[in-house]
């Protein structure tokens, strides 16, 4: 069975779903749990319409996204669970893998919702896609609808 476990956390709906998933696996095989936010260095250089955040505004997502993730850390270990977690800057995608390899992760859980239109698909890009392809282990997408 699994033993150690990354979950990418963002506190998004998605992320919380994939988070309850996570915590009934891991209280399964007594996995450690490792929740890994990534905040994309696009956060912290620019806002939707290209203005750029002042140093203010960077360090108040930073802490916002450090809260969500004690949070969390916070809710798994109130059921039992071991867990820890961890705030990056930088691409999810490579920050997962290499967190993965370097803790010699076992399973990769992450959540994801379905884009109703084709432009928010083809923009958004594919987190899941991109960990199936590049990840040292499994990964399992829990799917919102």
């Amino acid at each position: 069975m699994y033993q150690k476990i990354i979950l990418a956390y963002d506190g998004s709906i998605e992320s919380q779903q994939a988070l309850l998933n996570c915590k009934d696996l891991s209280q399964w095989g007594h996995a450690k749990v490792h929740l890994l936010s990534v905040m994309p260095y696009d956060t912290t250089a620019m806002a939707f319409e290209s203005t750029v955040l002042s140093e203010k505004d960077s360090k108040f997502e930073e802490n916002r996204r450090l809260e969500i993730l004690n949070e969390g850390v916070k809710q798994l270990k109130a059921t039992g669970v071991d867990a820890s977690g961890q705030l990056l800057k930088g691409d999810a995608v490579d920050h997962i893998v290499e967190c993965a390899q370097s803790i010699g992760a076992d399973l990769i859980m992450l959540g994801h919702r379905h884009r109703e239109n084709w432009l928010a698909r083809w923009w958004g890009g594919s987190v899941p896609k991109a960990l199936i392809e590049h990840s040292p282990c499994s990964v399992l997408v829990v799917i919102i609808k």
